[in-house]
Formats: C-alpha cells, sequence, structure tokens
C-alpha cells in the first residue's frame, strides 16, 4: 500500500512542479501606482464587453446583405479606431476580463476556484476610478466588486437567468439595457446617484452575456447568434444616446470588445483562433479620428493585445495605471494631444518599471548573493532611473515623438526583464525534475526486480554506507541553502525529491545488479525496443490521433504473432476473429472528427439500441436465476435512458425547460452504479456485464454523437481480451505482464482519444450535461463531464481488474508496470511544455502533460474504484483459492 502511496505523491509533485516552472502569479505587492499628470481627455468611460463574441462575425452580414453589426461598423469607419484583440488562453470569461480590465494575465491557480475567484487580490481600473457602475452577470460583476474600497456598484440579474437550452438567451442582454436606462433616467431625480455621476473618472461597464449563451446553445453561425449581435449593435448606439443626451460635454469615452472568441462548435478556453481573435472598437473623447479612410476602412486596423485595453483606458480617464497591468499603451488610439500622449506613455513605462524592479528586487531577496543572476540590460534601479529621467528631458525640450520612442523602448525592455524573472529558475528545476523522473523510473524498475528476485529483498547491511553519507550531507546543504533563500514550499520537493530516489537506487545490493544481468538476454533488448516504438505510438497520439489508429491495426494481429500462445487458442479462432475485428473497427473512431463538433442524436440511439440488446442476451444466458433477474432490471435502466434524452429534447425545443421527473431519473440513473456491492452478481462474468450496464445510462445521457456506439465496440474489445488472456496458462512472466500493462495503457488513452482530442474538453458542449442541469454551473458541469471520461476508464481498468484475478496475478506488478511505461512518456512531454511561442502551442504542450499525469493518478483512483464496484466476494464457477491479489 505505501508504494501505491508514494507513487501518488510523486506524480502530485511531478503535476505541480510544470506550474512553478512555467506559470506564475504576475501579481507583486508593495508597488506605488502611477497616473498622468497632464489632465486626461474623458471625465468618464463605458465599456461594453460582448461575452463570447468572435472577430469574423463582428465583420459577417445577414442574409439581408446588411451589416450585423451595423452601428459599430459605421463607428469605426467615421469616428473611430478598431481593430483586433488579441487573447490568450484559457480563453474563459474569467482571465478574459481580468486581462482587459486589469491588465494582467490570469494567475493559473484560478483555475481551482473556476476562473471565477483569485487567490490573490489585483489592482484594476475599477478600483481607481471614483466610481464604477456595471451591469450584467452576477459571475462576472462580482468577481471585481470584491476587496474595493466601495466603488464599485453593481445591478446584476439571478445566476438561474443563465440558461443555456432556449431560445431567449437575448433577453439576459434586454435585461442589461433595459436597467442602464432605468439607471440613467433615475439619476437626475436621485441626489445621491445625481452626485455621483458628476464626478469624474467614471466607469461604467456593460456586460452583454447573449452572445456566449447564443453561442453554446445555438453555435456562432445559427440565426439566434447574429441576431444576438444585431440587438446588442443597437442596444450600444441607445447608450451611447442616452450618456451624450444625459451629459452633453463630449467627455466620454467608449469602448467596445469581447473577453474571448468561440469556435464553430459553441466552445471556448483552448487557443483556436475563432477563441483568441475578438474585435475592439473606441471611440468618443480622447480617441484619435485623424487619417480615416471612411471607404478602406476594414484593412486600416490597428491591433493590440488584450491586456493593453487597461492602460488604454487608464489613460483616457487620468486614472492610475493598475500596479500589475504588463498592458503597453496603443498609442495609434490615442488622440493627437502630444504633450498628453508623451505623458502617458511616460506614465505607462514608469509603470512597468516598478514592476520589474519589485520582480527583480523579491528575486535578489530570495537569492543568496552568489546565485543572484540580474538581467544585464537592465541591471540596476540606477539604469532604469537613467532611463526614465531622459525621456523626462525629451518631453521638456519638446521631443514629444523621440520621449515616445523612448518610452516604448523602455516598456519592451521591462517586459523582457520581467518575463526573465518569471523564468529565473527554470533550468534548475527543470533539471531536478528530470533527474526526480529518472530516479523514479529506477525505483520502479527496483521494485520489479525485487519482486521477481526475492533474494534482492535482503537487506544490504554498511555496504553503501559512504553514500548514505553523501546523500545526507547533500540533503542538509539543500534543506540550509533552501532555507535562506526562502523558497516556497513545493521548491524543498522539487530539489529534494531527486537526491532520495537516487539514494534508494544506489544503496541496493550489487548482488541484485548481478542477477538482473544474468536474467537479460539478447531478445528482451529487442522487445524492449518494440515496447519504446509501442510508447512512441502513443506519444504521437496526442499529437495525431490517427497514429492509434495505426497502432490498433498492429494490436489486432497479437493472436497471430504470439506463437507461444496461438497453440492455446486453437478452440478460440472465433475469438480471435472477433479480436481482429473490434480492434480494425476501433482504428476507425480516431480519424473521426472529434465528439463535440457536431451532435448526432440518432448515433446516441444506435448506440443504446446495441447495449440494450447485448445486455438483454448476457441476461438471459446467465445459469444462476439471481444474476439473471438483477442484470434484466439493470438492463431496463438502458431504455429508460433512450426515453429520458427524447422527452429532455422535446421539452427544452418548445421551451418549456428541464422536466422535474427527467432531471430527477437522470439523477438516480447516474448512481446507479452505486447499487453493485450491494446486490451485484457475484460470479465474474456477471459482475462485468453489470458494472457495463449500470455505466452506460449516465454515459448515453451525456452523449452527445458516437460515444455510444464507441463504448459498446470498446465494451466487446474488453471482453475478447479477457477470453483470449484466460486461455493461457497462468504466467508470471515479465514479460506477459508487461505485454498487459502495454495493452491497458493503449485502451486507456484510446478511451480519451478515441473520441477527440486535447480539444475534447474544450469541445464540451453545454447541451451535453441538458438532461441534469440546464443553468451555468462550472462545478457541476465540469464534474460531470470527468464522470464521462471516466466511464470507459473504468470499464478498461474493470477488464484488467479480470485478467488479472482469472490468472490469480499480483496486481501490484501490473500498476508498477503502468506506472513505468506513462513515466516514459511523461517524461517527454515535461520537457514539451512551453510558456513560449502562439497561445495554441502553449495550451496544447501543458494540455498534454496535464492529461499524462491525471491518466496516472486515475489509474491509481480507478483501483479504489473497480475495488468498490466489485465489493464482496467473486466467483468463476466455484470458489477460488486465495491468490497474490486478495492480499494487495
Amino acid at each position: 500500500m505505501w508504494i501505491i502511496f508514494s507513487a501518488v505523491c510523486v506524480q502530485i509533485v511531478f503535476l505541480l512542479s510544470v506550474f512553478d516552472i512555467h506559470f506564475h502569479s504576475p501579481i507583486v505587492k508593495g508597488m506605488s501606482p502611477s497616473a498622468n499628470p497632464i489632465p486626461a481627455p474623458a471625465k468618464r468611460l463605458v465599456l461594453f464587453s460582448a461575452d463570447g463574441l468572435r472577430f469574423d462575425t463582428f465583420l459577417s452580414y445577414g442574409n439581408d446583405r446588411e451589416p450585423n453589426a451595423k452601428f459599430l461598423r459605421s463607428v469605426a469607419s467615421s469616428r473611430g479606431k478598431w481593430g483586433l484583440s488579441s487573447t490568450r488562453v484559457p480563453t474563459e470569461s474569467r482571465p478574459g476580463h481580468v486581462a482587459m480590465i486589469a491588465g494582467l494575465y490570469e494567475d493559473p491557480s484560478a483555475v481551482f476556484r473556476g476562473w471565477k475567484e483569485n487567490p490573490v487580490e489585483f489592482d484594476s481600473v475599477f478600483n481607481q476610478s471614483s466610481y464604477t457602475f456595471g451591469w450584467g452577470s452576477p459571475d462576472i460583476l462580482s468577481m471585481f466588486s470584491k476587496g474595493t474600497k466601495g466603488n464599485v456598484i453593481t445591478f446584476t440579474y439571478s445566476s438561474e437567468s443563465e440558461q443555456f437550452t432556449g431560445h431567449d438567451a437575448y433577453k439576459l442582454d434586454e435585461w442589461v439595457f433595459e436597467h442602464f436606462e432605468r439607471f440613467i433616467q433615475m439619476a437626475p431625480h436621485n441626489a445621491t446617484i445625481s452626485n455621483m455621476l458628476e464626478q469624474q473618472q467614471l466607469i461604467f461597464f456593460v456586460h452583454l452575456l447573449g452572445l456566449d449563451t447564443n453561442g453554446h446553445t445555438n453555435k456562432p453561425h445559427s440565426t439566434l447568434y447574429t441576431d444576438n449581435l444585431r440587438y446588442v449593435d443597437q442596444g450600444i448606439g441607445k447608450i451611447e444616446s442616452l450618456i451624450n443626451g444625459y451629459f452633453k460635454d463630449n467627455k466620454t469615452a467608449f469602448v467596445f470588445t469581447a473577453d474571448h472568441g468561440m469556435t464553430d462548435w459553441g466552445s471556448h478556453g483552448a487557443g483556436h483562433p475563432t477563441e483568441t481573435q475578438t474585435p475592439i472598437v473606441a471611440w468618443g473623447a480622447g480617441i484619435n479620428t485623424d487619417h480615416i479612410d471612411s471607404l478602406h476602412w476594414e484593412n486600416k486596423r490597428d491591433d493590440m493585445e488584450q491586456a493593453d485595453i487597461a492602460p488604454l483606458m487608464a489613460a483616457l480617464l487620468g486614472i492610475n495605471f493598475p500596479v500589475n497591468s504588463v498592458g503597453k499603451l496603443p498609442l495609434a488610439y490615442l488622440a493627437d494631444d502630444m504633450l498628453w500622449k508623451s505623458h502617458a506613455a511616460l506614465t505607462n513605462a514608469r509603470q512597468l518599471t516598478r514592476s520589474f524592479q519589485s520582480l527583480s528586487q523579491r528575486q535578489q531577496n530570495q537569492s543568496l548573493s552568489w546565485r543572484f543572476r540580474p538581467f544585464w540590460p537592465l541591471e540596476s534601479n540606477q539604469v532604469t532611473m537613467h532611463n526614465l529621467q531622459q525621456i523626462e528631458s525629451s518631453i521638456r525640450s519638446g521631443y514629444y515623438n523621440e520621449s515616445i520612442q523612448q518610452s516604448v523602448e523602455l516598456m519592451d525592455l521591462c517586459l523582457q526583464g520581467m518575463e526573465y524573472f518569471y523564468r529565473y529558475n527554470e533550468f534548475q528545476l527543470k533539471m531536478c525534475i528530470t533527474l526526480a523522473y529518472i530516479g523514479w523510473a529506477a525505483i520502479l524498475v527496483v521494485f520489479l526486480i525485487q519482486e521477481r528476485t526475492p533474494a534482492s529483498k535482503k537487506k544490504c547491511g554498511k555496504q553503501f554506507g559512504l553514500i548514505d553519507q553523501i546523500a545526507f550531507g547533500l540533503s542538509i546543504f539543500i534543506f540550509i541553502v533552501l532555507t535562506v533563500e526562502g523558497v516556497p514550499f513545493l521548491y524543498y520537493a522539487y530539489h529534494l525529491l531527486p537526491l532520495v530516489l537516487w539514494w534508494y537506487c544506489l544503496r541496493q545490493s550489487r548482488k541484485m545488479l548481478r542477477q538482473t544481468v544474468r536474467l537479460v538476454r539478447i531478445r528482451h533488448f529487442i522487445w524492449t525496443v518494440f515496447l519504446l516504438g509501442g510508447l512512441e505510438f502513443l506519444v504521437a497520439g496526442f499529437f495525431q490521433r490517427w497514429f492509434l489508429s495505426v497502432g490498433l491495426i498492429f494490436l489486432s494481429l497479437w493472436p497471430h504473432w504470439d506463437q507461444r500462445s496461438s497453440s492455446r487458442w486453437r478452440h478460440h479462432e472465433m475469438f480471435k476473429s472477433l479480436w481482429m475485428f473490434t480492434f480494425l473497427v476501433l482504428a476507425m473512431f480516431p480519424v473521426f472528427p472529434p465528439v463535440g463538433k457536431h451532435s448526432f442524436p440518432i448515433l446516441v440511439d444506435i448506440g443504446g439500441m446495441l447495449l440494450t440488446v447485448m445486455a438483454f442476451w448476457s441476461s438471459l444466458v446467465m445459469h444462476h436465476d439471481r444474476d439473471r433477474t438483477v442484470l434484466v432490471c439493470y438492463t431496463i435502466a438502458i431504455p429508460i435512458t433512450l426515453y429520458v434524452r427524447h422527452s429532455v429534447s422535446d421539452s427544452l425545443v418548445q421551451g418549456q425547460g428541464l422536466p422535474i421527473l427527467e432531471q430527477v431519473l437522470s439523477w438516480l440513473l447516474l448512481g446507479l452504479p452505486l447499487t453493485l456491492p450491494v446486490i451485484g452478481p457475484s460470479l465474474l462474468w456477471p459482475r462485468l456485464i453489470g458494472i457495463v450496464i449500470t455505466l452506460a445510462p449516465s454515459f448515453l445521457l451525456l452523449s452527445l454523437s458516437y460515444e455510444g456506439i464507441f463504448f459498446v465496440v470498446l465494451v466487446v474489445a474488453l471482453a475478447v481480451w479477457i477470453r483470449l488472456e484466460a486461455a493461457i496458462p497462468p504466467s508470471d512472466s515479465f514479460w506477459t505482464q508487461l505485454r498487459r500493462s502495454y495493452f491497458f495503457l493503449f485502451l486507456t488513452l484510446l478511451s480519451f482519444f478515441g473520441l477527440g482530442n486535447l480539444a475534447s474538453l474544450n469541445s464540451f458542449d453545454p447541451s451535453s450535461v441538458r438532461c441534469f442541469v440546464t443553468t451555468f454551473s462550472p462545478f457541476t458541469m465540469a464534474g460531470l463531464l470527468l464522470w464521462k471520461i471516466t466511464v470507459p476508464f473504468i470499464a478498461v481498468s474493470s477488464a484488467l481488474w479480470a485478467v488479472t484475478l482469472q490468472h490469480q496475478l499480483s496486481m501490484k506488478n501490473v500498476y508498477l508496470m503502468i506506472l513505468l511505461l506513462s513515466a516514459a512518456m511523461a517524461v517527454q512531454f515535461f520537457h514539451w511544455v512551453t510558456s513560449r511561442g502562439s497561445w495554441l502551442d502553449i495550451g496544447t504542450s501543458l494540455s498534454h502533460y496535464v492529461i499524462v499525469q491525471f491518466t496516472v493518478l486515475f489509474v491509481m483512483l480507478l483501483r479504489s474504484v473497480v475495488q468498490f464496484l466489485t465489493y464482496g466476494p467473486i466467483y468463476f464457477h466455484v470458489r477460488p483459492t486465495a491468490s497474490k491479489y486478495d492480499k494487495d
């Protein structure tokens, strides 16, 4: 048991290390804010956020050949500036709004809170305004109203209004426009509000969620989505008229943008261009209106990063720049008041300089003097102060263009320096984790050798006493250095873990190594080469799913090329043929489009009917009346599932919402596997069939396309695998167990990539959970999605359990081999993780590594799940003798 616990701890350390190496919190405390001393051109600013609006949809035309954003296009072509705002992954609502309002890219640790609540408070333009009034979704507005100085006033609709089913999502935006209009109309009759609106440096934040909801439900190319954009476009025009009619001073700036885009199949979260490209339009006070070409305006874009929006708003209002902002002022958007413009650029440079200096000082305080390496272009505070003084001197001399250029160069240097200190410990930590991976693989090999050579378990006395002394001395030295530098707690694990692992390996007896060398044969090297090639097929499958298809074609030949077992399968020709047939059918699925892009309910129904027929047939051939009765009762749940799917679909299409009875039935069907330990069959095959039948209803309820058919074929392939393995004489052969472990790992990854790619989570269609919930609930929806992914994993794990049980083998050796194979894959993905390049590359590299690590943790977790589902005595036809498996 301690081996499993150690494995879980090591895998968690490996998983967390990639975040400390590549992704850091951008928030640094203790910096003073910077503001432009020159009066700002705008007294107030209106920020429109069209949640989920794609850049190409913004430019699109409707069937009537009219622009879908007619008002905003007219603004961009005649009296404003416009362009493309590039977002970063994850393309979710919270990090997108944090980037545009605070100028920083989200702290990765916020992923554990559903992108709703940042563990560390941050500064934003809302904090720096005199008052901010916001209308929209409670999920977005609440996170900017927490921890403020009481100057952020929000008006939100209820969370229950955020239904992702139906055809009236535009009503969310209607609510926002109506309440904004009421607020402005009420202001002259309310002294408190009137006094607030007389202040300068006001912000009106208008969050429009209808487009995002319509995109999820009806997809971005639907008429409902583009009609929603037209409604938003008209509403923005009305708000501009209301603002100008109330204030009558032309001192209002307007900014329209989106937090993220959306894929063709209605999802977001990854780095596809349809998700990362959003529009931005700015007009009003302080916006440059010179050199506008109304005829060729679409070719006159001024693009920016999403974080650049925050300094733009701060400059227009004359408020302090958010202290942790990493945005660069988009100077092309600013009016040609050169004194104000040059001071705005200087203020941005000063704010980034303070951020750089704080990061540099923090790293210097955490490092011993002989270990600190400064960023040489800005190696001291004197250098940065000299650069700032040069810019100020240029402004005083009237060289405004030169000062702006100097400010831009200093901003670029500061951003490079900040990136340098974010990566300061990258090489050191990578070396530690790489050594730990190699040491962990060596530990697993040691465990496997000890299991096969009992003599090697004898203690080796003081044979390696010197190794113990060296390891102890190094650990004390590393501990002291890390303590003096005040590093985070996990850094102790990163630095000491490789030392502990290698100490354990090196202190093993030489006798064990000599025994191992005597066991090695030439054929073992050949098998090792084939095994490594098979692992590379799995690694390649992460990038191109068709590699898994090639691997499945090779695996379909297994009963024919395993000569040692072929003689035992003479009476199993049907199963050999069925093995080849099912694996060739499985090879088709990785070349299909990923699930989530399109919905084909008829395929779900076909999968459900196939499962029903198989389950009834399997139930009726049972020899025991109790098992037959239990399985027939379980089988009835599958037709009920298909009824629930159709009933919910019809109800939602008719606009009647989610029926209570069907919702209750859905949750009851989800909990059906919990009954297996109580009333499940006690024979091996009936229990396996019971596991499949009880998992099927919830899997079908969450399916959109061919998942049900894939599950049917996978289950048949697993059943054939169990039968073929049963025909092989019980063997504790190292290579036999290694083959079984590879089959398990291959089928486990196929369970995920057979239905999609790493974007399968991103391809998630909220309509797949409509039988359970219809309101936006991130954790509930993520939990249901995770369960859907887990169901095939449980089936594969149950098959492995049956294979080991029928041969009375220990599961420990199998899991050790799985961990060894996974480590060989994970170390490759660890070195491929990057935070450089395109955001698609960054998101892809991180997702690959996380999937491998979570797969390993899943394997450990699923062992407990399978033990729960198979709780109680499990027999073949008679009670078996005690096995090593029972002891593990």
